[in-house]
């Protein structure tokens, strides 16, 4: 197939489909007759060239074989358009409009063109010596009405009011570029006398390429309740091929004239320029910030919304219902809530007691947790307005958020573009810090809305796998209390034996020394196993006693249990006056949390090394420091496995549960753990716990380590 006829061919098919989705929805409207009849006549005309078009053969006049039913079309199309375009321009009543066709130019223009038309005529009836007259005067005709279509269609889009220019832009864009083109081919074939025969063969091209376009217009201009309409993606690709067309368009005006080189020289140079023209097309296609750039324009210009809610909904639940529960869960949060806006990434913060926690983070450096503390500002603004703070207008404009203070931490490198809340029934679970998009962008109503609606969905999602998480957990600890049931049972056997043997050992007391040994051991043992039962049961109880304890006593407990193993605990109390720290906690808890971390620090410690534990206090918070300069833990280690229940390194030694009983007690009382190692450096857990009363020094304590 040639190039003119699959060039003319395109443009009927794409005419086509404009003129059924007019029909649709251009019914009953007198504009829409003419809009019908000048799209009918497109498609037959380019319908007729496409089938026509083979070989060399143009068929015009000043070709060599012209073609009087080509002529004709050609003037019939023109004239068709011009009936509408002068339909469109005689329904605006504006002053301007009426000045226009009052101006004495135009009514000569009309009677200048039916000479022309009787010329060219003339010229076609008398055939072969009809070629005493120059072809100038054949191609005159749709010369005149391609100039009168480009006078009408400006002068119709200089008189529509301002306002109302955005519903019919893209079609005085599309027509003035067919338009146009016609003006450049017959502008050339007067001069040269002849009709170029590559730009007649891709004509058919630029007009197929304008159809979208007013299509787009179309669609904004509908009438009725009738809802067809272009997709997103479909105006979307429509543009790209647009872009491209225009950008091959000017590349073959460039190349055609280098043709006016004709030395080796030159086509060597053609070569070369189409091989580089080719390549720079491809890596504009292929660069996710140019299509950035494209999508923003075309969301900006063409379509009346910016998102296709039903499709942004689609996805998001597709990319959120397959999510595994696995350590890359949270980064697919954050980029289901950045792809949207085409956003490179984010970071996300979850709430944990009196903090929120970093669980994830793509693109962007990691950051610190937020607490109350520290970002009481943000995560009180996020919680009472459920605002997505924008943060370049907040560094520009910070009034426009009222009293709302950002710490420096989440400024450094202006790396965060946006805040968003996460809030579910009311509440505040988390905050994502999303990336600056490839291509800047200007946010509006619909992103803000799109965006709360994505944050109300992410938080449902994260208080769905913490509650998951908890299920699980609480079902490891049924099967933990059922094993411990199973212990209870056999120990109270146990202990019924022994209690047995003490009373029949009564029988034994003509030896005095063997009965007073075996009875002290018997009692021994019977109360040694009730301490275990007892500790066992209380294992189940759930509802803690809280009491007030002094701080620096619940630290001399930890250090005098942990006593007979090494290294040796060292008790370190900040220098200088200080407060006696008092904590509304239950005791015992504290005490068995705190020596679950002194206990691993001392089994990762070689007996040389050391284990402190500091007291300090800092913002109203108790602070209890487990250090030491043992093997210390990977980042990934703490990262993944840590904080998991039933998950040790001890092997049969350990059930895996210490840590995780001290986060949990932690969180419960709205306090925080954090924790520094790094493998070969040692490790350090810092409990803060909030204080409840203040008062009084130390005494000669101060500054000691015991």
């Amino acid at each position: 197939m040639m190039v003119a006829e699959f060039s003319y061919l395109a443009a009927t098919l794409a005419y086509a489909t404009v003129l059924v989705l007019t029909l649709f929805l251009w019914r009953g409207r007198l504009q829409g007759g003419w809009l019908l009849l000048a799209l009918g006549l497109m498609v037959v005309w380019s319908g007729y060239l496409g089938l026509n078009s083979g070989g060399e053969r143009l068929g015009i006049p000043g070709s060599e074989e012209p073609d009087p039913n080509q002529f004709f079309l050609e003037i019939v199309r023109d004239a068709g358009w011009v009936m509408l375009l002068w339909r469109l321009h005689a329904s605006n009543q504006d002053v301007g409009t009426r000045n226009f066709w009052s101006s004495r130019w135009l009514w000569g223009f009309f009677p200048l063109l039916i000479v022309l038309l009787l010329g060219s005529l003339l010229q076609f009836s008398l055939g072969e010596s009809g070629r005493f007259l120059p072809a100038s005067l054949t191609l005159m005709s749709p010369f005149m009405l391609v100039i009168l279509a480009l006078i009408l269609l400006e002068q119709w889009y200089r008189n529509i009011p301002r306002e109302q220019r955005w519903s019919v832009k893209f079609f005085c864009v599309g027509t003035a570029v067919v338009f146009g083109y016609d003006f450049l081919l017959y502008s050339e074939a007067l001069l040269f006398n002849r009709v170029d025969a590559t730009l007649w063969q891709v004509r058919g091209f630029v007009c197929a390429l304008m159809a979208p376009l007013l299509a787009v217009s179309i669609a904004r201009n509908k009438g009725g309740d009738r809802q067809l309409h272009l997709s997103h993606r479909a105006v979307f690709f429509s543009t790209g091929l647009f872009l491209a067309g225009i950008y091959l368009l000017v590349m073959s005006m460039v190349g055609y004239y280098l043709r006016w080189f004709e030395s080796s020289q030159g086509s060597a140079v053609r070569v070369v320029f189409i091989v580089v023209a080719l390549s720079l097309l491809c890596l504009l296609v292929g660069s996710g910030r140019f299509r950035s750039i494209v999508a923003v324009w075309v969301s900006k210009h063409f379509l009346s919304y910016k998102y296709d809610y039903r499709v942004e909904w689609m996805k998001a639940n597709e990319r959120f219902s397959a999510l595994p529960l696995d350590n890359f869960y949270y980064e697919q949060l954050i980029q289901g809530m950045a792809d949207p806006l085409d956003s490179l990434g984010g970071i996300l913060w979850v709430r944990e007691g009196g903090e929120f926690v970093v669980k994830g983070w793509s693109s962007v450096k990691p950051l610190s947790n937020l607490s109350s503390r520290e970002d009481g500002a943000l995560l009180d603004f996020c919680q009472e307005s459920g605002w997505v703070i924008e943060v370049p207008e907040y560094l520009a404009a910070p009034a426009h958020y009222g009293d709302l203070q950002i710490a420096d931490r989440l400024l450094e490198g202006q790396q965060l573009w946006l805040l968003v809340p996460l809030l579910h029934q009311g509440a505040l679970h988390g905050l994502v810090g999303l990336a600056h998009p490839r291509a800047e962008r200007t946010l509006n109503w619909e992103d803000h809305d799109l965006l709360k609606a994505l944050g109300s969905q992410l938080a449902a999602l994260i208080t769905l796998r913490d509650t998951t998480e908890q299920l699980a957990a609480t079902h490891q600890f049924e099967a933990y209390y059922r094993f411990s049931a199973f212990v209870v049972h056999d120990i109270k056997n146990v202990v019924a034996q022994l209690s047995m043997v003490a009373k029949n050992a009564e029988r034994h007391k003509r030896n005095p020394e063997f009965v007073d040994d075996t009875l002290e051991t018997l009692d021994n043992a019977v109360q040694r196993m009730n301490r275990m039962l007892s500790q066992l049961k209380q294992q189940g109880v759930l509802a803690a006693r809280a009491e007030i304890v002094n701080a620096l006593d619940i630290a001399r407990a930890v250090v005098q249990n942990q006593k007979d193993q090494l290294p040796k605990v060292e008790l370190v109390i900040p220098e200088g006056p200080a407060a006696a720290l008092k904590l509304k906690t239950e005791r015992d808890k504290l005490v068995s949390v705190l020596g679950h971390l002194v206990q691993n620090a001392q089994e990762a410690t070689p007996a040389e090394g050391f284990v402190r534990l500091l007291v300090d206090n800092r913002d109203g918070m108790a602070i209890f420091s487990v250090m030491d300069n043992g093997c210390g833990m990977s980042e990934q280690f703490q990262r993944e496995r840590l904080f998991k229940p039933f998950d040790t390194t001890k092997g049969r030694a350990g059930m895996g549960i210490g840590v995780y009983e001290t986060r949990q007690f932690v969180v419960q009382n709205q306090g925080s753990l954090e924790v520094s190692s790094a493998p070969g450096q040692g490790s350090e857990f810092r409990v803060a716990l909030p204080a409840y009363e203040i008062h009084g020094g130390l005494e000669a304590e101060t500054g000691k380590a015991v």
